[in-house]
């Protein structure tokens, strides 16, 4: 069934009426290719059988334009003629080649018109008593002689009974195109035009075709987008969307990968004709770049050609002005290109682009498809097309530019610059693939073929991985490296998770010494060159660095630097611009550059440093906040990289919060946005916070399989292994391993002071250190070591102070303990560490019982377990049960929630309450806000009437959290 060709139809019904009145009419039927031009011939074939009529068809080949009378020879061997009349028109036609072959040209013209009289004498004999119609498919193709043989007989059957009509191919370039002027000078001539499918059209067509196929209006439009209408390809993609399985008509098209769909495209680009496959492919390689101008210059044809090819295309639906309808034709012509051919035109295309002064981005796609490269401009543009690329986010297409301009730049220097960019780049989606490339580099510095210019930026790169023992390297060494190599590692004696205490574990370079005999770096200067770095990049920790021990030096604190100035660099930073005279005031200049700078390569390091600033000056709602911000940002712009490091500070975040449910959920997010995570130290990073999350929810088996998997030497020569040495080192402390704990915390406090960045802040190893000396009963040491920490911290670290002093606490004197703790409580309150504040209030309430006031006890005690069980720390709330003896905390009555918000508490209510929440007296809070000891009882009478509660061991435990700080 023929859809939307009513009108065509009912035309040939009328030519045929007349025609065999005796009106002869000669009909040509042109469309594009595929738009169903044979399949209306054999429409009128079917209908004119059926009146009787003699039907002669014949259809036009390429392969057969050379053969003389080829398609005139068809018709005459059509069984639908007499069998008289056949033998004789084969005569003719015979003699007509011998009169005309080679050899006679003086013959030729006189030859040939006798020959088609007397044919035409035989065909007329036919047509009186019976309606002669010939059908010519592909008219496009015919030969010469067989055109002049048809415009004989149009010429002298006006008043025969003949019916001639004609399909061609629109916009073909005909070898003949005479013949189109003497077939239009005939009075009985008439031209149909076949144009595509419009929507109604297709969505008839696919009803009809295929009815079991579910087709709505989207199915019908999604059908029209890629196809235009024309029914070649619409059949083509109908069959392949009717044969997949559980398709519906809301699903996306995506008729690509699809093999019927693809030789439908290449098969109509074929009989467009040559012109228009030459167009078609000069399209399919310049993209969107394409234009007429461009395209000519391209395929090498004359501009007017060129605009025929592309017409042709345009009424096949394959195109829309200068672009094909859908992506999947346009792939679909490029891989039915010769490849030689192909590369020659991307060649051409890149070299025409780059002439005509075109962008980057548009000639690098060209250079990119390319095996060879030999075109001296061809570094410079693919360098600049990788910094259009990265600027919409596309760093696959940047880092593909980068790599193939390091192949092709012969300037050694250039191509190291090429290759620090690469790896900066290879950072928002490949961290494991940007280490690989800051390796290389490294390589090339022992080598000394990299220029000194680059030291920095290539150190810069170790930096951004925190694999600070090559950037040191880098630095220090520099050329000097490939002849005298760092010392190996030495084994520290360490305790694997599933392995017992004191097996020796690989520390990784950060715990080794040089060997006798080895020439070992100047770590005086190299530790505060890296101390300058460090403090470049985060100044507002300058000042409470440690300067670096010399090599053997003992695993002491070390003072701070006199003065407490920053050493910096001279190029410019951020930091510097935004502090202006208000140089104390880092956390006001972080949310400045936080608010003002946008994510890029560029700003990565300086917005992640910020972040890092709020959250040690004890600012974790801002640091929260600008991490979610910066999630959302990386998780839309697609850089999975970006999002795991970011993803890994956020759960630093939670873990100053006291949240280490939420710390996990992150690492796990972070590190399914990660492909390589066997070589990335960015991955073993997150890993080493994920266990210590899981360490305090006492998922020791998680942890376990997580610390048992192998990681790269590369992270023990990273800040992130002092992180990961944290993580086994507490996973080793609360699974009662001590010496394999204390083997841990040591190799961090080592590896900080080498690397000149022993600070609390960074790492408060001392602390961790000092807690599991506790538990070898060495109180006196780690009384020690908790004293030199605290001596470090200035009022901006209320959580590093508050865990100190909890820990001092149990290393003191039992009469020394309750002040501690109490100190350890506010410090903890203000930093917002629930998980902490609640382990202080543990040791508060346990001291409380110790002491005798029990009442106090089982109010912190109480306290205690609902911040815990809030944080998911099951080994924490155990304990409390444990200590206390209570089997059903969290079942009486005392633990009815009590919303806060309902109450309308006022602000001096607020500040007793909380206060009162936290486990201090009515004396303490009296002393605490200036007030009487009487009007704490008058508030505290109020708080309980508005919250409905007995007294104060009801108070609810969040009321601690909104108390003002200057309260």
């Amino acid at each position: 069934m023929l859809i939307a060709r009513e009108l065509e139809l009912t035309a040939l019904r009328i030519a045929v009426r007349d025609s065999a009145a005796g009106r002869a009419r000669t009909i040509f039927v042109e469309g594009p290719v595929g738009c169903g031009k044979t399949e209306l011939l054999e429409a009128l074939a079917a209908l004119s059988c059926d009146a009787g009529a003699i039907v002669l068809r014949a259809t036009g080949m390429p392969s057969e334009e050379s053969v003389p009378l080829g398609l005139v020879r068809q018709l005459v061997h059509s069984e639908a003629l007499p069998a008289d009349t056949r033998n004789w028109l084969e005569r003719v036609l015979d003699e007509e080649e011998g009169a005309t072959g080679p050899g006679l040209p003086d013959a030729t013209a006189h030859g040939r018109g006798a020959g088609m009289q007397r044919f035409w004498a035989a065909l007329r004999t036919v047509a009186r008593d019976r309606l002669v119609i010939i059908g010519i498919d592909d008219l496009q193709h015919a030969d010469s002689a067989s055109l002049q043989y048809l415009l004989h007989i149009a010429g002298r059957s006006r008043t025969s009974r003949l019916l001639m009509v004609f399909t061609e191919a629109l916009y073909y370039r005909q070898q003949d195109t005479a013949y189109r002027t003497e077939f239009l000078r005939q009075p009985n001539f008439r031209r149909i035009r076949l144009e595509c499918l419009g929507p109604d059209a297709v969505a008839r067509f696919l009803a009809h075709h295929q009815p079991r196929l579910p087709v709505g209006g989207d199915t019908a439009e999604e059908f029209y987008a890629v196809t235009r209408g024309n029914p070649l390809l619409l059949r083509a993609l109908q069959e392949e969307r009717g044969t997949t399985a559980g398709t519906s008509s809301g699903d996306c098209l995506d008729p690509g990968p699809g093999e019927t769909f693809a030789h439908a495209v290449l098969t109509c680009l074929d009989r467009s004709g040559p012109t228009a496959a030459k167009v078609a492919e000069g399209l399919a390689v310049l993209g969107a770049a394409a234009t007429l101008d461009l395209l000519s210059r391209l395929c090498r044809l004359p501009r007017t050609t060129a605009a025929q090819g592309l017409r042709a295309l345009h009424a096949a639906g394959v195109v829309d002005e200068c672009h094909f309808q859908h992506p999947a034709v346009c792939s679909q012509v490029l891989d039915g290109m010769d490849p030689e051919h192909r590369q020659q035109l991307h060649r051409r295309a890149a070299t025409l682009l780059y002439a005509d002064g075109a962008r980057a981005s548009a000639v690098a796609p060209h250079l990119l498809a390319l095996e060879r490269i030999s075109e001296p401009w061809a570094a410079a543009v693919l360098c600049d097309a990788a910094e259009e690329a990265l600027a919409d986010d596309e760093d696959g297409v940047a880092v593909a530019c980068l790599e193939l301009a390091h192949r092709v730049c012969e300037d050694p220097g250039r191509r190291i610059e090429i290759k620090v960019r690469t790896s900066v780049v290879l950072r928002r989606n490949h961290p494991s693939a940007a280490e690989t490339a800051a390796e290389e580099l490294l390589a090339a510095v022992r080598a000394g073929q990299a220029p000194p210019r680059y030291t920095t930026a290539i150190a810069d790169l170790f930096l951004a991985h925190r694999r600070l023992e090559e950037a040191y390297e880098v630095l220090v060494r520099g050329p000097r490296a490939a002849a005298v190599a760092p010392a190996p590692a030495g084994p520290v004696r360490t305790a694997g998770a599933g392995a017992g205490a004191g097996a020796a574990v690989p520390a990784g370079p950060s715990a080794a010494a040089p060997e006798r005999g080895t020439a070992a770096p100047d770590r005086g200067t190299g530790g505060a060159l890296m101390t300058s770095i460090v403090e470049r990049r985060y100044p507002w920790a300058g000042g409470r660095l440690a300067a670096v021990p010399q090599q053997g030096g003992e695993l002491r604190a070390l003072p701070a630097r006199p003065g407490g100035e920053a050493l910096t660099s001279r190029g410019g930073q951020p930091w510097r611009l935004l502090l202006g005279p208000r140089r104390g005031d880092f956390a006001t200049a972080a949310e400045e550059m936080l608010q003002r700078s946008a994510l890029t390569d560029a700003t990565m390091e300086p917005l992640t440093s910020a972040i890092k600033c709020l959250l040690f000056s004890g600012k974790t709602k801002r640091a929260r906040y600008w991490c979610d911000v910066l999630l959302q940002n990386t998780a839309r712009r697609g850089a999975g990289g970006w999002y795991a490091m970011i993803a890994g500070l956020r759960a630093e975040v939670a873990l100053a919060q006291g949240n280490p449910e939420e710390a996990e959920r992150c690492i796990d997010a972070g590190l399914d946005r990660l492909t390589e995570r066997k070589r990335s130290v960015l991955a073993c990073g997150l890993i080493a916070v994920q266990v210590m999350a899981q360490t305090a929810m006492g998922k020791y088996e998680a942890g376990a399989r997580k610390l048992n998997e192998p990681v790269p030497e590369a992270v023990y020569a990273s800040a992130y292994g002092m992180t990961y040495m944290r993580a086994r080192g507490h996973y080793h402390l609360a699974t009662n391993r001590l010496d394999a704990a204390l083997d841990d915390f040591m190799a961090v406090g080592h590896t900080a002071q080498r690397w000149g960045l022993d600070q609390p802040v960074w790492v408060p190893w001392r602390s961790d250190l000092a807690e599991a000396l506790l538990g070898t009963g060495e109180c006196k040491e780690a009384e020690r070591l908790l004293l030199e920490q605290i001596s470090r911290l200035d009022d901006a670290n209320p959580r590093i102070h508050g865990i100190s002093l909890r820990l001092l606490a149990e290393a003191s004197a039992p009469g020394e303990r309750l002040g501690l703790l109490t100190r350890a409580v506010a410090q903890l309150r203000l930093s917002g560490d629930r998980l902490e504040l609640a382990r202080a209030l543990c040791d508060l309430g346990e001291t409380h019982k110790r002491l005798g006031d029990l009442a106090q006890a089982a109010m912190a005690s109480r306290r205690a377990w609902e911040l815990a069980r809030e944080c998911g720390a099951e080994p924490l709330c155990a304990r409390i049960r444990l200590e206390h003896g209570e089997a059903g905390w969290g079942t009486g009555p005392e633990n009815t929630l009590v919303d806060t918000r309902e109450a309308k508490l006022s602000d001096s209510e607020k500040r007793v309450a909380a206060l009162a929440a936290c486990g201090y007296t009515n004396r303490d809070i009296s002393s605490q806000l200036y007030i009487t000891v009487s009007t704490v009882e008058q508030h505290l009478t109020r708080v309980y009437r508005k919250l409905k509660i007995g007294g104060r061991q009801q108070l609810p435990i969040d009321l601690q959290f909104h108390l003002p700080e200057t309260a």
